[in-house]
């Protein structure tokens, strides 16, 4: 699975994933995840271990500030895959 990360700049983040490179880009063209994608306000995991190492950096950049909504879609997108356990 391939999981990718919306932080546009001005609305709530959000989480969602991909089965494999050929439904990501069904789900990216002519979309608003596209566009963002274009503008370099997406984030693509390529796998879940890749997402799950992100999300543990808790001194990534994108995470500060504002960028801890960006972190939680994250969490709940792994936590509804069940690739992070909801032990909070």
């Amino acid at each position: 699975m391939i999981y990718v990360l919306e932080m546009p700049p001005q609305a709530t983040p959000r989480a969602w994933f991909a089965f494999d490179a050929q439904d990501l880009q069904r789900k990216l063209e002519g979309s608003a995840a596209g566009e963002l994608f274009a503008q370099g306000c997406c984030r693509v995991f390529a796998d879940e271990s890749a997402a799950l190492a992100a999300f543990e950096r808790a001194d990534d950049p994108a995470w500060q500030g504002d960028g801890w909504r960006a972190r939680w879609a994250l969490r709940e997108q792994l936590i509804a895959l069940e690739v992070l356990a909801d032990d909070l």
